[in-house]
Protein backbone atom coordinates (compact mmCIF):
# COMPACT_ATOMS: atom_id res chain seq x y z
CA UNK A 1 0.00 0.00 0.00
CA UNK A 2 3.12 2.25 0.27
CA UNK A 3 2.48 3.42 -3.09
CA UNK A 4 -0.86 4.63 -3.34
CA UNK A 5 -0.18 7.92 -0.95
CA UNK A 6 0.12 10.49 -4.00
CA UNK A 7 -4.08 10.46 -4.20
CA UNK A 8 -3.13 10.60 -8.08
CA UNK A 9 -3.17 7.86 -10.55
CA UNK A 10 -0.52 6.02 -10.31
CA UNK A 11 1.87 5.00 -13.78
CA UNK A 12 3.29 1.54 -12.84
CA UNK A 13 3.96 0.76 -16.53
CA UNK A 14 1.33 -1.00 -17.53
CA UNK A 15 -0.05 -1.78 -20.40
CA UNK A 16 -2.65 0.82 -21.67
CA UNK A 17 -5.64 -1.45 -21.26
CA UNK A 18 -4.93 -1.63 -17.34
CA UNK A 19 -4.25 2.45 -17.29
CA UNK A 20 -7.84 3.01 -18.97
CA UNK A 21 -9.44 1.48 -16.07
CA UNK A 22 -8.62 4.47 -13.69
CA UNK A 23 -10.50 6.97 -16.23
CA UNK A 24 -14.22 7.69 -16.35
CA UNK A 25 -15.21 4.71 -18.33
CA UNK A 26 -13.52 1.74 -16.62
CA UNK A 27 -17.05 0.20 -15.51
CA UNK A 28 -18.25 1.10 -18.95
CA UNK A 29 -18.73 -3.13 -19.28
CA UNK A 30 -21.56 -2.53 -15.99
CA UNK A 31 -23.49 0.24 -18.53
CA UNK A 32 -21.76 3.26 -16.78
CA UNK A 33 -20.51 5.36 -19.44
CA UNK A 34 -19.32 7.91 -16.80
CA UNK A 35 -17.66 7.00 -13.33
CA UNK A 36 -18.31 10.72 -12.78
CA UNK A 37 -21.82 9.32 -12.12
CA UNK A 38 -20.65 6.81 -9.42
CA UNK A 39 -18.58 9.61 -7.56
CA UNK A 40 -21.19 12.26 -7.65
CA UNK A 41 -24.37 9.54 -6.36
CA UNK A 42 -21.72 8.56 -3.74
CA UNK A 43 -21.47 11.85 -2.81
CA UNK A 44 -25.12 12.44 -2.42
CA UNK A 45 -25.46 9.16 -0.88
CA UNK A 46 -23.38 10.31 2.00
CA UNK A 47 -24.43 13.39 2.32
CA UNK A 48 -28.22 12.00 2.52
CA UNK A 49 -27.15 9.56 5.21
CA UNK A 50 -25.73 12.40 7.26
CA UNK A 51 -21.77 12.04 6.14
CA UNK A 52 -21.26 15.58 4.57
CA UNK A 53 -17.14 15.18 6.22
CA UNK A 54 -14.48 12.69 5.97
CA UNK A 55 -13.75 10.79 8.83
CA UNK A 56 -10.37 8.73 9.18
CA UNK A 57 -12.67 5.84 10.88
CA UNK A 58 -13.73 2.25 10.11
CA UNK A 59 -17.25 3.60 10.60
CA UNK A 60 -17.03 5.72 8.03
CA UNK A 61 -14.75 3.55 5.78
CA UNK A 62 -17.88 0.98 5.90
CA UNK A 63 -20.28 4.13 5.17
CA UNK A 64 -18.12 5.00 2.37
CA UNK A 65 -17.80 2.11 0.84
CA UNK A 66 -21.86 1.11 1.22
CA UNK A 67 -22.85 4.05 -0.51
CA UNK A 68 -20.34 3.29 -3.89
CA UNK A 69 -22.04 0.13 -3.26
CA UNK A 70 -25.60 1.92 -3.49
CA UNK A 71 -24.27 4.47 -6.50
CA UNK A 72 -23.50 1.26 -8.24
CA UNK A 73 -26.49 -1.08 -8.09
CA UNK A 74 -28.56 1.90 -8.75
CA UNK A 75 -26.66 2.73 -12.03
CA UNK A 76 -26.59 -0.18 -12.98
CA UNK A 77 -30.08 -1.50 -11.83
CA UNK A 78 -28.56 -4.52 -10.73
CA UNK A 79 -29.64 -6.82 -7.57
CA UNK A 80 -26.38 -7.22 -5.74
CA UNK A 81 -22.49 -6.47 -6.94
CA UNK A 82 -20.96 -8.79 -9.30
CA UNK A 83 -18.30 -10.89 -6.96
CA UNK A 84 -14.95 -9.10 -8.75
CA UNK A 85 -16.51 -5.62 -8.16
CA UNK A 86 -17.71 -6.60 -4.75
CA UNK A 87 -13.76 -7.23 -4.34
CA UNK A 88 -12.59 -4.25 -5.57
CA UNK A 89 -15.28 -2.51 -3.72
CA UNK A 90 -13.44 -3.95 -0.51
CA UNK A 91 -10.11 -3.57 -1.68
CA UNK A 92 -10.61 0.52 -2.17
CA UNK A 93 -11.63 0.94 1.09
CA UNK A 94 -8.62 -0.68 2.76
CA UNK A 95 -6.44 1.83 0.35
CA UNK A 96 -8.61 4.71 0.75
CA UNK A 97 -8.45 3.61 4.58
CA UNK A 98 -4.33 3.99 4.48
CA UNK A 99 -3.94 6.39 1.80
CA UNK A 100 -6.19 9.27 4.06
CA UNK A 101 -5.18 7.64 7.45
CA UNK A 102 -3.51 10.69 8.99
CA UNK A 103 -5.42 13.16 6.92
CA UNK A 104 -8.74 13.88 9.06
CA UNK A 105 -9.43 17.51 7.12
CA UNK A 106 -9.41 15.56 3.53
CA UNK A 107 -11.98 16.94 1.43
CA UNK A 108 -14.46 14.03 0.80
CA UNK A 109 -15.88 15.22 -2.16
CA UNK A 110 -13.09 16.82 -4.48
CA UNK A 111 -10.30 14.42 -2.68
CA UNK A 112 -10.97 11.18 -0.93
CA UNK A 113 -14.62 9.62 -3.33
CA UNK A 114 -12.67 10.59 -6.19
CA UNK A 115 -9.23 8.72 -4.95
CA UNK A 116 -11.59 5.74 -3.37
CA UNK A 117 -13.02 5.40 -7.42
CA UNK A 118 -9.77 5.15 -8.88
CA UNK A 119 -9.11 2.44 -6.57
CA UNK A 120 -12.06 0.69 -7.28
CA UNK A 121 -12.19 1.49 -11.34
CA UNK A 122 -8.01 0.06 -10.75
CA UNK A 123 -8.87 -3.13 -8.65
CA UNK A 124 -12.49 -3.64 -11.24
CA UNK A 125 -9.83 -3.75 -13.93
CA UNK A 126 -7.68 -6.00 -12.65
CA UNK A 127 -10.51 -8.50 -11.63
CA UNK A 128 -12.65 -8.23 -13.76
CA UNK A 129 -10.32 -10.46 -16.36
Amino acid sequence: MNESTDHANRDDGSDDATDDCTTTASFDDHGIDDGSTLIRRTHYRLVADGDDAFEPTERFLDRLADAFTRAYLTATDAYELPPHVAAAVDDARVWIGAEFADEPDADLRGEVIPAFYRHAAGFHCAYRD
